[in-house]
């Protein structure tokens, strides 16, 4: 049985002239979604205006709480384009993102992550960098009271899409993913509220990326907490609204695997990072 589906909405997506991004506005233009396009330059914005997306220019290092006014729901599909720039965009810009989509009260935010992730520390150099912003923005949006997904890629290529995902990790599996079936992968989650609050490994696999999101089985509830009420109460808890987040919840993509992520870039892949317009680029 298919899971619950949201209506359509106005999505903000960041990073919508990437190789990725540019896919996702189209297929939700297509399913009749509106869609304010965030990138970096007007020449960009023509572009998609075109296409009949609502684009606007602004720099993910800079204020983003003015994007977000006026959607309902958020994608990050933004990459830095030079090492350097891997905490600016891939971390602080994703986390500011979330801040401005809980400050608008979205109903869903999807972030794209990579695999590895949840594990930085097991990399060196400037891997190690991607991972750990990308773990950054993973982290922050953990801590906001909104309907968020990560999804965590497999490396992106250019290779023509099949429709088919894998959602878990195992022993000897290929983790690469078509960049069609990310952006089909991206669409399909923020359409699915069973998926919220939940990080997911993404890759190429043999189901059709809608069985394969709804066989996902929503997060459940954690145990009702007593908290001491009146007198007994410590005056930080009688301040406080919202109990303490789970501890486990982000949980690893996996038992211990050599499946983290390489950074590729464009072209054959270098031993070092080099530019990326891609939220998730390579991964072994």
């Amino acid at each position: 049985m298919s899971a619950a589906r949201l209506p359509k909405m106005k999505v903000l997506v960041a990073g919508a002239h990437g190789r990725l991004g540019s896919r996702v506005v189209a297929l939700l233009l297509g399913r009749g979604h509106a869609v304010r396009a965030l990138v970096r330059s007007e020449a960009q914005a023509d572009g998609l205006r075109a296409a009949g997306a609502d684009a606007v220019v602004g720099d993910l290092r800079g204020d983003l709480e003015w994007a977000a006014e006026g959607c309902e729901a958020a994608i990050f599909a933004a990459g830095a384009r030079h090492r350097a720039e891997l905490g600016a965009i891939d971390g602080g810009g994703a986390a500011k993102l979330a801040d401005a989509a809980y400050r608008y009260e979205h109903s869903r935010f999807v972030l794209c992550s990579v695999i590895g992730a949840d594990r930085p520390e097991r990399r060196q150099g400037g891997v190690r960098e991607f991972l750990a912003a990308k773990h950054h923005a993973e982290q922050r949006l953990a801590g906001l009271d909104m309907p968020w997904t990560i999804l965590r890629f497999g490396r992106l290529t250019e290779a023509p899409g099949t429709g088919r995902i894998g959602t878990m990790v195992t022993p000897g599996a290929s983790l690469t993913l078509s960049r069609d079936d990310a952006a089909l992968a991206i669409a399909d989650a923020l359409e699915r509220p069973h998926l919220a609050r939940q990080a997911l490994p993404v890759f190429d696999g043999d189901r059709a990326v809608a069985d394969a999101l709804d066989s996902i089985a929503p997060r459940p509830l954690p145990p009702a907490q007593a908290f001491p009420t009146g007198a007994a109460a410590p005056l930080g808890e009688a301040q406080s609204a919202n109990p303490p987040d789970a501890p486990d919840m982000i949980a690893p993509d996996a038992p211990p695997l050599d499946a983290d992520v390489d950074w590729e870039g464009d072209g054959p892949v270098p031993r070092e990072p080099v530019g990326n317009e891609d939220p998730a680029p390579g991964i072994p």
